[in-house]
């Protein structure tokens, strides 16, 4: 039974594709860049989840990524906001729901990006976090890895927005109007 849920997952993602082919709203998401290390915004030095330790990139820092049980690559936690949610308030939730972690952000996004893939109309705001608690797990059906990458060892499969958004943060290079 536990093999069909990703299964199902994959389908109710094409479904909401299709869905709004045909209706066409207009939706809004929220990403989350979580950075660990010296110069980052985590606790350095602690024990997460993953193959490399914490704090092991460019001056000492790494990115937390997760990857999807319905669509391929890694990218940053984050998801859908909520009738009736701020936006900081659905980066924290989602963050939360979807990773295990407490992290505080600034209210106002580091970037806003519209989406415009599969007959949707999407626009996703980004934020940093300034801190957070906690060890990141993957619920194994929505997640299955959440892990954090030195920033000179980013995986090869990245999806080409979370590409983009890291290059934007890091090297200060202008952010785009796209997703």
């Amino acid at each position: 039974m536990p093999f069909l849920l990703p299964k199902a997952l994959r389908l109710a993602w094409h479904g909401r594709n299709l869905w709004h082919r045909l209706t066409r709203p207009l939706t809004m998401g929220v990403r989350a860049i979580i950075l660990d290390g010296p110069a980052g915004d985590g606790p350095a030095g602690d024990s997460q989840a993953g193959n490399e330790p914490p704090g092991d990139g460019p001056n000492g820092r790494s990115i937390l990524l997760i990857r999807h049980s319905y669509v391929g690559g890694w990218h940053f936690p984050g998801g859908g906001v909520g009738k009736g949610e701020t936006l900081a308030a659905a980066v924290r939730r989602e963050v939360r729901e979807e990773i295990g972690l407490e992290a505080e952000f600034d209210p106002h996004p580091d970037g806003l990006f519209a989406r415009f893939r599969y007959g949707a109309s999407d626009h996703v705001a980004v934020f940093v976090a300034r801190s957070w608690s906690g060890t990141p797990r993957a619920d194994g059906v929505e997640i299955l890895e959440a892990r954090f990458f030195p920033l000179d060892r980013l995986p090869q499969d990245l999806s080409a927005a979370t590409r983009r958004r890291l290059e934007e943060f890091l090297n200060g290079t202008p952010k785009a109007e796209y997703w």
